[in-house]
């Protein structure tokens, strides 16, 4: 087997050894073929090189002066393309661009240049109109009341307005774009006091950590209305809006001025503008909020009414009238506790509750020390003024429950029951003052229908002259007579009519009536009709006097009206006025009652009065008290000094007649000569008195 193996390498490496001989036969044939073709290649290219060097230079001479012409156009246009794209470069769109004309690839070139020509002006003016628009919005940014703010989606400052920046006192660095709003905040958390989210107040301290609302708000993205109170006093209201792609805007506005209004508004709403008390609308609930409540402490209820303060307001003037009911309220501030709560009710009417007062004693105490204090003169525009002050008192016990209404209801007929006790006093509440005042009321409502059914009635008391001995005048006197109640006194009925504003209605009628009677009398005799302090107040006295005259045809001078004292207080010009004019119409003028009200000589300086008439108290006492006859002497004396007759009322008996007489009176009034009577009657004691005026003057003398 060996053996075999070898022969057959040896016949195999015979085999291999003449196929290689082959192969290199084959190669360098191969080569030498390849050989004579680059050399013929070579060969041929020289010629051909030969030729096309020869044939170039004919073209050359040929063609090369059409070749410089059109390499000359060529590049004529691609300058002028050049030019003109270098000179839009420069934003110089005036540059003219090469026609294009033709149809090849410089004309499409300056086809090209010339879209962009006009792309390039459009954008000019676009850039253009927008760096207007930009310089406008800044100014109107920069202009606005309101602060700016706006934030990109990484809380990181976009744009602020200047507002903004001097609202918040903000350095130039800080309003840079890209601003962290931390950095912003931290500057504004130096400047904050408070901040109120949705109007709700929360934390004022925004230093403590987690309690920085702002912070909060914008990482929420949630549209939301702040308040911010700044240290120096201002107060800001910030609007928040999240822009959709994540940013957000603020709006900043000082609402300092608004919430300050808005806050005197609601002081202005609880608080008594003038002496800074509360008002009634919160002394209402308060007296609400104690009354209902069960279990607790008692408490009294005072109400204040002031004596006198229309004199102050009619002499001096309302601002002196405002300085002395401030003044009041120091007083009641002075002798009440911080526990109790004083109101100014209107006017002159103030109100107290007094806190655990329980017993009357506690609430008795109380109302001395008003009584007191208010009693105190007063130092007024320069005037001493003394007032006086009437109090009711209502009490609620400890576990008492009470509406409010009820309460005020019963301190204010307290309070009516110590004005008519005199005033200056205090009363407390008894449940028989609200059947009084069911009583009045019932009164009211009677008086009120009593003019249209003709219940009101007048009669006549005749004035005697002592100089001539006859009827001078005939005062007229009007009477009630109710259907059920029966004949209401004058003193019961005027002053309703006086506080209800039914007094110049009725007024009116009594002096029509009193002139259309007066014209069955002699014609020496005068009627005289009485007018109130409130008929000046609510009505026009010298218009209803005067409409009464035509009405009836009495002359002016056969008319006399008395006015008492309380008339004269107010010392207006409208008053005095209506005075004056209808004293021109040859109307006399007496002042009523002279001495038992605020007797003053001012009045007598004022207007010049036809007569005094002294009041029947003094008369009254002449028999028994030498102090009544000095001064019915003294006051006949003062009118015939003045040039007015003096006129002695209630004289009822001979002494009395002798007595005034002796003082120098010059009328007399009274029941020795005749009780007041009726229009049909009055003819007939005129007459009567007329003729027996012989025997009355001799039992004068």
């Amino acid at each position: 087997a060996q053996d075999r193996a070898s022969q057959a390498a040896e016949q195999y490496a015979g085999r291999a050894e003449a196929l290689q001989g082959t192969i290199r036969d084959w190669r360098r044939a191969r080569f030498d073929a390849g050989e004579a073709q680059i050399a013929l290649l070579l060969s041929n290219s020289r010629r051909l090189l030969g030729w096309v060097f020869a044939t170039a230079l004919v073209a050359l001479v040929l063609i090369g002066p059409v070749s410089l012409m059109l390499l000359r156009s060529v590049v004529g246009r691609l300058a002028g393309i050049g030019e003109a794209m270098l000179r839009l470069a420069r934003n110089d769109t005036s540059v003219a661009v090469p026609p294009a004309d033709t149809q090849d690839e410089i004309a499409d070139m300056a086809r090209s240049v010339a879209v962009f020509k006009s792309n390039a002006i459009t954008l000019l003016d676009q850039r253009e109109r927008l760096t207007r628009l930009n310089a406008w919005l800044d100014i109107a940014l920069n202009n606005m009341a309101r602060g700016l703010s706006m934030f990109d989606a990484r809380d990181r400052l976009v744009l602020c307005n200047a507002t903004y920046q001097q609202m918040y006192a903000m350095p130039e660095p800080l309003t840079r774009q890209g601003t962290a709003i931390g950095e912003i905040l931290a500057h504004r958390r130096a400047l904050t006091t408070a901040v109120d989210v949705a109007n709700a107040r929360v934390s004022a301290n925004l230093a403590e950590p987690g309690a920085d609302e702002l912070e909060e708000m914008i990482a929420r993205r949630q549209r939301a209305s702040v308040t911010q109170r700044m240290a120096n006093g201002r107060i800001i209201a910030i609007e928040f809006e999240p822009l959709a792609e994540g940013g957000w805007v603020a709006v900043h506005q000082d609402v300092t001025a608004e919430r300050q209004a808005d806050e005197r508004i609601a002081r202005l709403a609880r608080h008594d503008t003038l002496t800074g008390l509360v008002n009634r609308r919160v002394f209402n609930e308060e007296i609400e909020r104690r009354a209902m409540l069960a279990g607790r402490a008692g408490f009294a209820l005072i109400s204040i009414d002031l004596d006198r303060f229309k004199e102050v307001n009619d002499t001096l003037g309302h601002p002196a009238g405002d300085a002395l009911l401030q003044a009041v309220a120091l007083r009641l501030a002075a002798v009440t506790r911080k526990t109790d709560l004083i109101a100014r009710l209107g006017g002159d009417e103030f109100a107290i509750i007094e806190a655990e007062a329980e017993t009357r004693a506690d609430a008795a105490m109380l109302a001395a020390r008003i009584i007191a204090a208010i009693g105190e003169p007063f130092a007024i525009a320069g005037e001493t003024v003394s007032v006086g002050a009437s109090v009711g008192i209502a009490l609620v016990g400890g576990g008492e429950t009470i509406a409010a209404d009820v309460l005020l209801g019963q301190a204010d007929l307290a309070l009516y029951e110590a004005k008519a006790a005199g005033r200056g006093v205090a009363r407390f509440f008894e449940p028989q003052l609200r059947d009084r005042a069911v009583a009045r009321r019932q009164l009211e409502h009677d008086l009120s229908v009593a003019l249209e059914r003709g219940e009101f009635r007048l009669v006549y008391q005749p004035i005697l002259s002592l100089a001539k001995g006859t009827i001078s005048s005939c005062e007229a006197l009007i009477r009630w007579q109710h259907p059920e109640r029966g004949l209401v006194s004058p003193m019961d009925f005027i002053p309703l009519a006086e506080s209800t504003g039914l007094i110049g209605a009725i007024g009116a009628w009594a002096l029509e009536t009193a002139c259309r009677a007066a014209l069955a009398w002699p014609d020496q005799v005068r009627v005289a009709v009485n007018l109130s302090g409130a008929q000046f107040d609510q009505r026009n006295v010298a218009a209803d006097v005067v409409a009464a005259l035509a009405a009836t045809g009495l002359p002016p001078r056969r008319l006399e009206l008395e006015v008492t004292e309380t008339v004269m207080l107010s010392n207006s010009p409208a008053t005095l006025e209506a005075l004056h004019r209808l004293r021109d119409l040859g109307i006399a003028i007496a002042l009523d009652d002279f001495g038992t009200g605020y007797a003053s000589l001012s009045y007598l300086k004022s207007f010049p009065f036809d007569k005094l008439k002294i009041d029947q108290s003094f008369v009254r006492d002449l028999p028994n008290r030498t102090v009544s006859v000095a001064i019915v002497q003294a006051v006949t004396n003062l009118a015939h000094s003045l040039d007015m007759r003096a006129v002695a009322e209630g004289v009822e008996t001979v002494e009395h007649l002798e007595r005034v007489r002796a003082a120098g009176c010059d009328e007399l009034q009274g029941y020795l000569f005749s009780r007041p009577v009726g229009e049909q009657e009055i003819v007939r004691v005129i007459a009567d008195l007329n003729k027996s005026r012989d025997s009355l003057v001799a039992a004068a003398g």
